[in-house]
């Protein structure tokens, strides 16, 4: 099994969304998949111009010459895809979503009944079979990722790979605070062995997608009042 993990964080390797990613994949490996991390921060990657050259002149081609060309062929090599990223404006970065624009080539024009609905069907036969959310945000409360989870929901419902599974952690900055692994590590735990789970085929559990569902704060108003005092100081 080969698990690619596209981090959209600005940060890169700093980030606290990478240490989730990285948690992930090691329960991942340790059901002996292949894993991957590439940094969106690092590619280049130009803005969909909505051409539709990809469907049209060049059939799965795009007409911009970056660093995309070779992510589609690795995507398509792929059996799981994980996108991660902190929430920008309840969303993901605008970085991974001009990642993600750039996959159009990986469908086909044609609107078809596909299940209950209409859309665009998957131009190849090969590629992901699954993927995964991995999310984290500063407010201590879980429902600030509802728009977020919504989106990838909705991307669920369409012809392309199936949901596993979304990891989004409220108080992430708890992540990389130090004197704060102990505390967390009952996330962390959660974290791999969701990694687990998906490199062995299935989706996350309800068990585990229960506690991967909690704030890291116990406490939101003493971590808001931490948060707080860390940028006045």
């Amino acid at each position: 099994m080969k698990i690619l993990a596209i981090n959209g964080s600005p940060k890169g390797t700093e980030s606290n969304t990478d240490v989730l990613v990285q948690t992930f994949l090691e329960g991942a490996r340790e059901e002996g998949a292949d894993t991957e991390t590439v940094y969106v921060r690092d590619l280049k990657v130009t803005p969909c111009t909505g051409c539709f050259s990809c469907w049209t002149k060049t059939p799965g081609v795009c007409i911009h010459r970056d660093d995309m060309q070779e992510m589609l062929l690795r995507i398509r090599e792929s059996g799981i895809l994980v996108l991660a990223s902190p929430l920008y404006g309840n969303m993901v970065t605008g970085i991974l979503k001009n990642f993600m624009d750039r996959m159009v080539p990986l469908s086909s024009p044609a609107i078809e009944k596909i299940g209950d609905e209409y859309n665009h069907p998957a131009r190849y036969k090969d590629g992901i079979s699954r993927f995964v959310l991995i999310s984290n945000a500063g407010f201590p409360e879980t429902h600030h990722f509802e728009a977020l989870k919504t989106t990838f929901r909705q991307l669920d419902s369409g012809p392309r790979a199936g949901l596993a599974g979304m990891i989004c952690c409220a108080a992430g900055p708890m992540l990389t605070t130090p004197g704060m692994r102990k505390h967390i590590q009952w996330y962390l735990d959660a974290t791999r062995q969701a990694g687990r789970q998906v490199a062995r085929g299935e989706v996350i559990s309800d068990d585990t997608q229960a506690i991967l569902d909690r704030s890291l704060a116990e406490d939101p108003g003493a971590y808001a009042g931490a948060v707080n005092a860390h940028w006045r100081s």
